[in-house]
């Protein structure tokens, strides 16, 4: 036996010993019918240890089910009952039995009861679905905790839990002091829900009016969360009829048989929700105006119409605006060559976040932005001279027609510009014998950055053949 075969071996009985000898990870049906005999006829401390371990055994422990929860509807230890609902989760076993046996203790007086009990029940998703009435109630418990696990398990549950959480939005302010609260964090659930929130969107685009600025805020992020889920129904096998959507009122499981358009019907749903956010963009409140722009970026050039109002917001006092304006235009593509110029302007900013997401922008525009950067490129312009070199540089061969242009850079006095000549003539990938030879000259230069960028550049060059 070789020292690696033995080492093998040597491993091999470890495990065995650890599995058969360990009686937490032992499986056998004896085992956990002694376990089960401790939940029923041991002290405290043995049925803590009990239940500890049989939830660490997880579905291996599934029969001792009935047990646990004869404990839980039957012990008064606080700690026991709470180490029951720990392992019932972790088994996941026996819906029938254990789920209503946790909607139970969601009425529970200790509020810990409640949240692990709320908790617990996400693992079961849609067999939990009963419990929907009861974690509907908890969403205006008194602990926050509690309220964040109803909704969380919410959440799990499909188009019922939807529907849940609608009602919720819908319900007057005055039933409760934390009904705002609630309100905003069904909302943004909703919003988390993506596409399968569908037919709460005819509801969300009521809320972008709320008096609230932080419930029109949270609308619109919940809309744009919405419309950017690819699993728009269809995909996912359910429809409803919302008020202004023109949707057919029946379940999809089986849409073969349907004389159903989907793909209008998403048309349909992305157009309501794109105007939202065009209408959000002139809100009064900076945070919805934000959150109704950051939205535009994931629609692309969808966005368009709203053009003109995007460029006031690349001047807004507000760096974060304008960034986020910009980004705007860089999901359009080459769609939005008409704002190359004040894309180009947008690179002298004073703030550098919104000076690279000029860049980008432009990027991702493509060649069509070459020539205005050409001829600002021409004026000297100190303060963006720099960043249009560097656009360039990451445009890479799509600004072979700035090759002149960058070329003339080289001999420039400023060695900032030498250096990002030289560096966006690597990424251009021209290898002709004049940008050589000028590369060449430039490892004499007297300054570093520029003698390493033209040695990089040239080294780039050289992988061309």
């Amino acid at each position: 036996m070789n020292i690696n075969s033995f080492i093998k071996f040597v491993i091999t009985i470890c495990l065995i010993n650890f599995i058969y000898i360990n009686p937490i990870f032992s499986t056998n049906y004896e085992f956990v019918q002694q376990k089960i005999k401790e939940l029923r006829e041991g002290d405290l401390s043995k049925k803590l240890k009990a239940v500890e371990i049989l939830g660490a055994l997880s579905s291996s422990a599934n029969f001792a089910i009935p047990e646990m929860i004869n404990i839980l509807r039957n012990e008064k230890d606080f700690e026991l009952r709470m180490q029951v609902i720990r392992a019932l989760e972790r088994i996941g076993g026996q819906a029938n039995l254990t789920v209503p046996a946790l909607i139970e203790s969601l009425s529970e007086e200790d509020w810990q009861i409640r949240w692990s009990a709320a908790g617990a029940l996400e693992s079961f998703g849609k067999k939990a679905a009963m419990a929907v009435p009861e974690l509907v109630i908890l969403l205006r418990d008194d602990e926050k905790f509690v309220r964040n696990a109803a909704l969380s398990t919410l959440g799990k549950m499909g188009v019922i839990s939807v529907l849940a959480m609608m009602k919720e939005v819908e319900r007057p302010l005055y039933y409760s002091e934390n009904q705002l609260e609630i309100k905003m964090m069904c909302i943004r659930s909703l919003g988390a829900l993506g596409a399968r929130a569908t037919i709460a969107v005819p509801l969300l685009l009521k809320q972008t009016l709320d008096e609230n600025p932080m419930v029109r805020k949270d609308a619109i992020t919940a809309l744009r969360r919405v419309g950017r889920d690819a699993n728009f129904p269809g995909q996912i096998g359910w429809l409803a009829d919302p008020d202004e959507l023109v949707w057919p009122t029946t379940s999809t499981e089986n849409n073969s048989s349907l004389d159903i358009d989907f793909t209008e019907a998403k048309r349909q749903v992305m157009g309501v929700i794109i105007k939202a956010h065009l209408d959000a963009i002139s809100d009064k409140n900076p945070e919805v105006r934000y959150a109704a722009v950051k939205g535009l970026s994931d629609f692309g050039v969808k966005s368009l119409p709203a053009k003109d109002k995007l460029i006031t917001f690349m001047n807004d006092e507000n760096p974060l605006i304008r960034r986020v304006a910009i980004d705007v235009f860089a999901s359009m593509g080459p769609d939005a060559v008409e704002v190359v110029p004040d894309l180009v302007s947008a690179l002298g900013d004073f703030d550098m976040n919104v000076q690279w997401s000029a860049i980008q922008a432009l990027r991702s525009i493509g060649k069509g932005s070459v020539p205005e950067l050409i001829y600002i490129l021409e004026y000297e312009e100190e303060i963006i001279t720099a960043n249009i070199l560097r656009t360039l540089a990451e445009l890479g061969p799509l600004a072979f027609d700035a090759r002149d242009a960058i070329l003339h850079r080289l001999k420039h006095s400023n060695p900032e510009y030498r250096a990002l000549a030289a560096e966006a003539l690597g990424e251009l990938g021209i290898r002709t014998d004049d940008v050589i030879q000028a590369l060449n000259l430039l490892l004499n230069d007297p300054n570093k950055n520029v003698m390493q960028s033209a040695n990089w550049s040239l080294k780039e060059l050289e992988k061309i053949n």
